[in-house]
């Protein structure tokens, strides 16, 4: 019997290191000298309003008076994005294009890059925001420019660049419980034509989970560091090389202490048995583990050839994932997993771009990946079942392989004065590899296959002012048909395919910056997985839907001292041909056989909202400042709501709104060397679930952060 592999579940929002912004690099500055906002999702450098993508930049500063700390709370000030879990793997979703359910041989809708470098394993997504010079969410479709499987956008997190002139932060800071945290940015020159820099955090608390059973307050006390180096080399004027190494470590067994709703689990079989489903509980007894560790290593070259500038990225990553997780979420010994999971990665890009220098601006590219990811469990304890004695069962061991390779361009002209149209286009091919074996019957298979693809995209841009634009665009979007390892099955799963209309306006100056856009989504053969009466997954090309809506942002400095912050978005997703849906329902009967399982039925879920996509969601903020004792005290309140949602595609696991209000106070001296902060997050004690998954054996949630305060001193030279 093969169960649900991945459960809900969701990281600590943990405090980590957000720095000023360094003045702007080429590639990855987030303001210019103007005070411009400077993007690359064009592959090459442009003001934010110039470019005709619907994008939400945030600064470092934007970053740190907003609290924010990982990826996976980028939703409270991009309410476009959606980040839930399906096990320890994020999973986002842009206007309703996501990924439900992460495993084998499936990778995300919405690629996260840093540096410009793809991560494709999910698990290892859920990066610290340290030494962050901006942070870009691209919506809609990205498939031109970024491919692989940029069906519902991007995520781009760009980290700063060694400098000539000596630089050093430090910052340390403690809240709620017991959450320590410490960080580290430095950088200098070493020569002249040489410059390096380091950036180092660690943290350690134990959250807000008690084992019941165990009456253990530190069963999810978690610890986590990472180091990341650049070291930029100017060989000449025309030619730079920049190589950078990171290492993360992390023991978070909070990820996998989830707990049941209501009595919604396999465990009602057994008499007596402990069922806990508040905020804070968890009732299981087989051994909790996430463990991740990754090591990146990537090679920045840069070549000015006169005519266009060459950029080369060359990137290794090992990210090697243990978990071990209960899946009934009861002190009884029914079902429970240990799984390892090393993944390695090489990826080579070149982009060749004009030097903007008459009317054509151009890029051309070329992509390759080779990735490997093993689903290895544990296979030194014989297989468990119910009541049994064992602690884990052995499942299934896989190697998903994927090759990838495209070329891509895109060029803007400008036809007429003001006028600018846009065309690109990228062809990929794919090929994805499976080898599995069923344990313990030894079964086993392997395969592979090919897929191709041709994603073209057409912009046309209209120059109001030196600061404001109008577009429209149609592009389409594409998601690679695969082998999934929790098949069992060398029948592939056939491409995602998304058609996106877009109409969008944009104004920036020093006092207002505002962007909004309507779009429009035909998105078909959706991949769907749920999981059978056997716990066995299920994917399928089986849905199509309709989105559409509007989405923006308002940033207005109404005074020198006051300033507000303005982002909502409007969605409409709904599946319009979806017949076959699956759905469980558990079976309460307690002379039936399989009492307490949750058993396949049909449901028609033609006109159901897609999974995880609030009809409206939004945040506001805003910011004051003064001059306090010399010194200069910033205040900055922030609330991020959102409408009910589902977090399943049958309406069976429902999320109702909620709004998370955080605050935050700096206190900065005189001589501008020390920041003193004071902050609080979800400071009304919102209850609220950020993921909720159904199998075979339990409906788990997995519960948000309650209210929490700290404070941090930050020391700058």
């Amino acid at each position: 019997m093969v169960p649900a592999l991945l459960a809900g579940a969701a990281l600590s929002p943990l405090q980590a290191y957000a720095q000023e912004p360094a003045p702007a690099q080429p590639a990855t500055g987030p303001v210019d000298d103007s005070g411009d906002i400077i993007v690359t999702a064009q592959k090459r450098s442009e003001r934010l309003q110039d470019v005709p993508i619907s994008i939400q930049a945030l600064t470092a500063v934007d970053i740190e008076r907003r609290s924010l700390t990982q990826v996976s709370q980028l939703p409270q000030s991009v309410p476009a994005l959606r980040i839930n879990y399906a096990g320890i793997n994020i999973q986002p979703s842009i206007r309703g294009v996501g990924s439900l359910v992460a495993g084998p041989g499936f990778y995300s809708n919405i690629p996260v890059y840093v540096d410009g470098y793809y991560v494709p394993t999910p698990g290892a997504s859920d990066f610290d925001l340290i030494s962050i010079s901006s942070v870009n969410v691209l919506k809609g479709p990205q498939g031109t420019l970024f491919g692989f499987n940029a069906t519902g956008g991007a995520i781009q997190l760009n980290t700063r660049e060694p400098q000539q002139t000596p630089t050093l932060t430090a910052k340390v800071g403690y809240g709620s419980y017991d959450h320590l945290t410490t960080a580290f940015y430095g950088s200098t020159g070493i020569t002249e034509t040489l410059a390096v820099d380091v950036a180092a955090s660690f943290e350690r608390g134990e959250s807000f989970i008690r084992n019941v059973v165990t009456d253990d307050g530190d069963a999810a006390r978690f610890r986590r560091w990472q180091v990341r180096s650049k070291v930029r080399w100017e060989a000449s004027d025309a030619v730079n090389f920049t190589l950078a190494y990171a290492h993360r470590f992390e023991n978070n067994p909070r990820a996998v202490l989830l707990n049941a709703r209501g009595d919604e689990t396999i465990g009602i079989r057994v008499p007596d048995n402990i069922i806990v489903s508040d905020r804070g509980d968890y009732a299981g007894t087989a051994p909790a583990q996430f463990r991740i560790e990754s090591d990146s290593f990537t090679l920045t070259s840069r070549f000015d050839l006169g005519f266009a500038d060459l950029t080369s990225y060359t990137g290794y990553r090992k990210d090697h994932i243990r978990q071990a997780l209960d899946y009934d979420m009861t002190p009884a010994n029914i079902y429970s997993v240990k799984t390892d999971i090393p993944n390695k990665t090489f990826t080579q890009e070149f982009n060749l771009s004009s030097k903007k220098d008459g009317p054509l601006d151009w890029v051309i590219g070329a992509f390759y990946m080779n990735t490997k990811e093993v689903y290895h469990f544990d296979t030194n304890t014989p297989s468990a079942g119910f009541g049994t004695g064992e602690p884990y069962n052995r499942l299934f061991n896989t190697t998903n392989r994927l090759k990838s390779y495209a070329l891509f361009a895109d060029a803007t002209y400008e036809v007429a004065e003001n006028l600018f149209l846009t065309a690109g286009g990228r062809y990929s091919i794919n090929k994805p590899h499976l080898d599995y074996e069923l344990i313990p019957s030894n079964a086993r298979d392997s395969g592979g296959v090919k897929f191709t693809n041709f994603s073209p995209r057409g912009v046309i841009r209209y120059e109001l002012t030196p600061q404001s634009n109008v577009y429209a665009s149609f592009t389409q979007g594409y998601k690679s048909g695969t082998l999934p390892g929790s098949g069992f099955s060398l029948n592939p799963i056939d491409p995602e395919k998304i058609d996106a209309w877009e109409l969008g306006y944009k104004i920036a100056n020093r006092k207002v910056r505002f962007n909004v856009a309507g779009f429009y989504y035909n998105y078909s053969d959706i991949q769907v997985t749920a999981f059978g009466t056997n716990g066995a997954s299920v994917t399928r090309n089986a849905a199509k839907a309709e989105i559409y809506g509007v989405d923006g942002e308002l940033n207005y400095n109404i005074t020198p001292d006051f300033s507000i912050d303005l982002s909502a978005a409007y969605t409409h997703a709904e599946y319009k041909k979806f017949p076959d849906a699956i759905g469980l329902q558990q079976d309460r009967d307690p002379a039936s056989p399989t009492y307490g399982r949750f058993l396949n039925i049909g449901i028609n879920a033609n006109g159901f909202p897609v999974a995880r996509t609030p009809r409206f969601s939004g945040n506001i903020g805003a910011t004051y400042g003064m001059d306090v004792a010399g010194g200069r005290l910033v205040l900055n309140g922030s609330m991020f709501y959102t409408s009910k949602m589902y977090f399943d595609s049958v309406k069976q696991l429902p999320q109702k709104k909620y709004a998370l209000l955080n605050l935050r106070a700096t206190w900065t001296d005189p001589s501008e060397h020390y920041d003193i902060s004071v902050f609080g997050t979800n400071v009304t004690d919102k209850k609220y679930q950020v993921n909720t998954h159904i199998d075979s054996y339990s409906i788990r949630q997995f519960w948000g952060d309650p209210a929490m305060i700290g404070a941090s001193l930050t020391v700058r030279y």
